[in-house]
């Protein structure tokens, strides 16, 4: 007979440390050192799985017990106030109990218990326990340890990111900036300088001459980090005369000797600032620092040497004449990081001259042979840089096209890339410009086949072989990457202008391409190239091929170079990640969400409408109280016209053919073969074919309109779609017409994972704002997985028909509900839903 089996001890993690602990808060035989130790090995298991997610909050009296039974210990007083301050802001209760012990420990006899006391009390962050965390803080800013007053500064700190209520009540503010003044203790004065930098802010400080004179004297005494706050300072302070700026350049003139690259940088910011309205000092300056930049950019340390060049390479562009004669210290080195490679060459490319060009040419002509492949087309791309902005480009045209007898596809590639921007500034070199042996059929590269496809196509009258160079890659149009459809299809198109007999059937084949391509931009360049040639050929040409009596438009600049407005605006942030990322700060710095902005300018529909529709979920006190599936009203106006509207305005889908009395001067022998060859790009049928590939967009017929009456075209016009852009609906209305109305179509979507992520991003502005170009405009988004909400309406202009949509994404599933409601007659809903389910083809994935 078996034995009864008693009660079963608890196992796991949890209850093995819990037995562990009760059994350290009792002596025994071991002695006290064996007892110190398993206390913190058993300390260290709790701080391990508590960073591993693990709750253990049930073991805080048994933690509390083991330290204090050895109150000497400062390793396991830190244990315990991280256990403390991890779990205070999720159990208040527990950080209450412990309200007593820290209290206990700020007056304890060792500074460094006191300071981390303080430091631990200050970090409970709970707003209902401010009370018992003033007391202490102010007694620790007249502590006698130094320690201790560093830590009660910050403390005042973020007392004042709770409530700067309570810290301007209490005094707290004035007895810091007493510190700040009185204070012996560079770290405290420190600590001081920074929380009054965020409280008061830079420029108030600043104004203080003799704060300012205080600080610049004792500099020497404060750590790397505090003489860059002091250094940030002073770069915002206004000398009141020519004389005190050379007496703080001269006070501050050792700072730019010191080993560490931040603080050299923040006295040259200080230098470069005081000097702006002096143009003679100014330069004197630049010439000044170039030596400490130089010595800088020299050292092992890839990532500060990185920071460093980014600033050389703002300065070198300001003033690339005071830096032009030392273009050899920006040299790349064998062993430098391929980043600063990079940046060494943009540098080089900026730094070109006459006096140098050739030189750093050569250079760079040495990196071409490298054996990483992205810095052999960086040195390209920088000698194709530099040919735009050097008066002797032919020298430089030269070494571009030895680039293509390189035999190395990486370095072909490039240089196309690079010939193809050169070609746009400089058209007249189109005249005499030799590929070779080049094909774009055997150029693997997506960039570079797309810019040989250009220059094919805009210089195809000084290249014979041109339509017949581009027909292999038309014979795959659908293999072919979009960049490359697109080039096609522009290179067809100026080559039918250029020598229609032989281009005829390429840009046929092309525009069937496009038209029946699955990507929007190549489908909608096609569609756009065809209704231009349908409409009038002399009007497509100027706008494709452009005006064949004018000269070629020279390219004066590209979009990928900063304009001096923008960099006026990083130099004004010099010294921040604003020079390394070559952007402004407010382009990568979001003060407040995205809706949060918005919030106060309407009212999210609420959650009448969230529940009245299908596919929600709960009554509105549920969807309110939800605040993952809360929708937020997006109230953006400035969206683009609708693209069926722009359509319709601009191109007519008339059966007329055009006529070769419309095409003027150069252009009129192209015009009969353009109208013939028009006639019958895909087939027999005239112009069916290609309108029967335009799929709805815009809600135009599907077929040709010829076998249509005058009755039934005039009805077709009356009923033609046309959404009205700008149009507001006010939440209100929205939920008294979403209840009113039946569903008039109901469809569900499956979506991949990248659609769903893309749905999600930037706060699901991005999907809104596309939907917005076609005029359809956002009532509310939002949510979060599982589930995302939105609601769109818009209206026909010509009948004041609504449409309102709902759109319920399933996370788990990957699919999208969509429930369209209208009081629109069935042809204008039929084509609103042809355009609404155009519009998120655009944006799937």
């Amino acid at each position: 007979m078996s034995k009864p089996r008693g009660p079963t001890k608890p196992r796991g993690e949890y209850a093995e440390l819990s037995a562990q602990l009760q059994g350290l808060c009792m002596t025994g035989k071991r002695s006290n050192i064996e007892l110190r130790q398993a206390k913190k090995e058993a300390f260290k298991k709790v701080i391990n799985y508590m960073t591993l997610g693990m709750d253990m909050a049930g073991l805080f009296p048994m933690m509390t017990s083991c330290a204090n039974l050895s109150p000497d210990d400062v390793v396991l007083k830190k244990m315990l106030y991280l256990y403390i301050t991890h779990y205070a802001a999720s159990t208040p209760d527990l950080a209450l109990l412990t309200i007593n012990q820290l209290h206990k420990d700020c007056q304890d006899q060792d500074p460094t218990v006191r300071g981390l006391a303080l430091r631990s009390l200050c970090s409970l962050r709970i707003p209902n326990l401010l009370e018992y965390v003033v007391t202490p803080v102010s007694a620790g800013l007249d502590d006698r340890h130094p320690y201790v007053r560093r830590t009660a500064v910050m403390g005042v700190l973020k007392i004042w990111h709770m409530s700067p209520d309570v810290v301007e009540a209490q005094g707290l503010l004035q007895h810091v900036q007493q510190l700040l003044g009185q204070d012996g203790d560079p770290q405290v004065a420190a600590n001081c300088l920074t929380l009054l930098m965020q409280v008061q802010g830079v420029k108030r400080l600043a104004s203080n001459k003799a704060l300012m004179y205080s600080l610049i004297n004792r500099i020497k005494e404060f750590s790397d980090w505090a003489q860059c706050q002091v250094l940030e300072l002073v770069a915002h302070y206004t000398p009141g005369s020519d004389a005190e700026v050379y007496d703080l350049l001269n006070a501050l003139e050792d700072r730019l000797g010191v080993n560490n690259s931040a603080v050299v940088l923040a006295t040259i910011k200080v230098f470069l600032y005081m000097t702006l309205s002096m143009t003679a000092t100014h330069q004197q300056v630049l010439e000044r620092v170039k030596e400490q930049l130089k010595s800088l950019i020299s050292r092992e340390d890839p990532a500060a040497v990185y920071a460093v060049l980014c600033h050389a390479r703002l300065l070198v562009a300001r003033a690339p004449m005071i830096f032009e004669g030392d273009y050899m210290a920006f040299y790349c080195r064998s062993h430098d990081s391929w980043y600063v490679k990079q940046l060494k060459m943009e540098i080089l490319t900026l730094l070109a001259s006459a006096s140098n060009v050739y030189d750093i040419v050569g250079e760079l002509t040495e990196y071409t042979r490298d054996i990483s492949a992205d810095t052999a087309r960086q040195a390209v791309k920088a000698v194709g840089r530099i040919a735009l902005s050097v008066a002797d480009v032919n020298g430089i045209v030269e070494r571009l096209l030895l680039f293509l007898e390189s035999g190395y596809d990486h370095i072909v590639a490039e240089t196309l890339v690079q010939l193809k921007d050169l070609l746009r500034r400089y058209p007249d070199l189109g005249e005499v410009f030799s590929m070779g042996d080049i094909r774009p059929s055997g150029v693997a590269d997506p960039e570079a086949r797309a810019a040989l496809v250009w220059i094919l196509g805009h210089f195809g009258q000084h290249i014979d072989t041109a339509p017949y160079l581009l027909q292999p890659l038309v014979e795959a149009f659908g293999s072919e990457p979009q960049p490359v459809k697109l080039a096609l299809l522009t290179a067809a198109a100026k080559l039918f202008f250029k020598k229609p007999g032989e281009s005829r059937k390429l840009l046929g084949a092309c525009l069937a391409g496009g038209l029946n391509d699955s990507d929007q931009d190549v489908h909608d360049r096609a569609l756009l190239y065809y209704r231009l040639l349908k409409q009038d050929v002399s009007t497509a040409q100027l706008v494709i091929a452009g005006d064949p009596n004018e000269p070629q438009q020279a390219m004066p600049f590209f979009t990928d170079e900063l304009p001096q407005e923008a960099q006026q605006a990083i130099f004004d942030e010099f010294n921040t990640l604003s020079v390394v990322y070559q952007q402004p700060a407010s382009s990568f710095v979001q003060s407040a969400q995205y809706h949060a902005q918005h919030a106060d300018e309407y009212d999210a529909p609420g959650g009448a409408a969230a529940a009245d529709a299908p596919g929600s979920a709960g009554s509105s006190g549920a969807a309110a109280a939800d605040g993952g599936d809360a929708l937020l009203v997006d109230t953006s106006t400035n969206l683009l016209d609708s693209v069926q509207q722009q359509e319709a305005n601009l191109l007519d889908l008339g059966d007329d053919e055009p006529s070769s009395a419309s095409l003027a001067g150069g252009a009129a022998a192209a015009a009969p073969a353009a109208a013939a060859g028009l006639g019958g790009l895909l087939d027999d049928d005239g112009l069916g074919g290609l309108d029967s590939l335009m799929g709805g967009l815009g809600g135009l017929s599907g077929g040709s309109s010829s076998s249509n009456g005058p009755g039934q075209q005039q009805q077709q016009q009356q009923q033609q779609l046309q959404l009205s852009p700008g149009f507001k609906l006010m939440p209100g209305v929205f939920q008294e017409r979403w209840r009113a109305l039946a569903p008039a179509e109901q469809y569900v979507d499956s979506l991949n994972m990248a659609t769903l992520a893309a749905l999600a991003a930037n706060d699901h502005k991005d999907f809104c704002g596309h939907v917005g170009q076609a005029n359809v405009y956002t009532m509310a988004c939002g949510g979060a997985a599982p589930m995302f909400k939105y609601y769109f309406y818009a209206q026909d202009g010509p009948s004041q028909c609504l449409f309102l949509v709902e759109m319920v994404v399933a996370t788990a599933s990957r699919h999208a509900t969509v429930t369209i409601k209208s009081d629109a007659p069935q042809p204008l809903l039929a084509q609103f839903v042809a355009v609404w389910k155009t519009v998120l083809l655009g944006f799937y994935r």
